[in-house]
């Protein structure tokens, strides 16, 4: 039965990130609000580009990576917004790649938008048999596995889902937020002799910008995500100078009731189209005493052009279409 022990737990690595948590822990979500939500594509008023590469618990063997890519943009003629991801995480000898394509409907009274999206997503679970060892198994050379078990795999096995999403967001001058639902049908992996259901998961989005002084601003946000059983929450807040520097520092839990990270955070901008962001993770769970943090990079692209023609786009001063 070590197939099904460690699929078992491989897999709870995998349901961990994508039942009560995302498909890895990105340090600053807000930064591209899509990946969770559906009903935000569009919302940055003009293409927009995001692309996030994550190291978590360096100097931990089998640490999980991730990697991730989005591209969004309003049609205007429809009211609507469109955008399409892909995202690979890595943990061990397992590897979970994922492309998705989002639609919305949003209405815009004023200021004031109010989105409604949907999102399907395919989702490629794959193990490699041939970085896992058993008690029972006998490995002689360099490239023989006899894990002497005929469940468990040697080589390369890969399943697939198809998982659907739906969320709403409302956008306006001060505040913004919105929630979301990913894997609301249930999509199931099919391994021999596991099968895997991919619980639901919910996601809840605040935030807000008031500005301070004459050239400050100050960005609260608080983010859960939840399967209904274990909650994780994040909160805090970055400053803005100028729209051009910022720096930021957030509370993490691994659920309701426990400390994970604190994550310190800072970005500029390049140009008037990309700016760079870098996180750091100060772990506080017990991993903290076994491995060197987590690091997270983005890089954000806005064209800043209306695209298209149709019905021009609200005006609406928030500060994410500079980030």
């Amino acid at each position: 039965m070590q197939l099904r022990v460690l699929l078992v737990l491989t897999l709870m690595a995998a349901g961990f990130a994508v039942s009560g948590q995302q498909l890895t822990r990105y340090s600053m979500p807000w930064l591209d609000i899509v990946q969770f939500n559906p009903a935000y594509a569009g919302l940055d008023n003009s293409l927009s580009v995001t692309g996030a590469y994550r190291a978590q618990w360096t100097g931990l063997e089998g640490s999980p990576t991730g990697q991730r890519l989005s591209a969004h943009l309003p049609i205007y003629f429809l009211n609507s917004g469109f955008g399409i991801e892909a995202e690979r995480d890595e943990l061990g000898a397992r590897s979970l790649n994922s492309v998705s394509a989002s639609y919305n409907y949003q209405l815009v009274r004023g200021a004031n938008v109010f989105s409604f999206g949907v999102s399907a997503r395919y989702l490629a679970l794959g193990l490699d048999g041939s970085l896992l060892r058993t008690p029972e198994g006998a490995y002689p050379n360099e490239g023989v596995f006899i894990h002497n078990d005929d469940l468990l795999p040697t080589g390369n096995v890969n399943e697939g889902s198809l998982a659907l999403g739906a969320g709403i967001y409302y956008q306006g001058n001060t505040f913004q937020g919105g929630v979301s639902a990913k894997n609301l049908n249930g999509p199931v992996l099919a391994f021999p002799g596991l099968d895997y259901t991919l619980g639901r998961q919910y996601h809840g989005y605040l935030a807000a910008r008031f500005d301070v002084l004459t050239s400050w601003e100050v960005l609260p946000f608080a983010y859960a995500i939840s399967d209904g059983t274990q909650t994780q929450l994040s909160g805090g807040a970055s400053f803005r100078y100028q729209e051009n520097i910022m720096a930021g520092a957030a509370y993490r839990t691994g659920d309701a009731a426990s400390a994970e990270a604190i994550v310190l955070s800072g970005g500029f901008s390049l140009n008037d189209n990309i700016t760079v962001h870098y996180a750091y993770d100060l772990t506080l769970s017990p991993l903290r005493t076994v491995q060197d943090g987590s690091h997270e990079i983005t890089l954000k692209y806005n064209l800043r052009k209306r695209i298209g023609a149709g019905v021009p786009p609200p005006i609406i001063y928030y500060p994410r279409a500079k980030q």
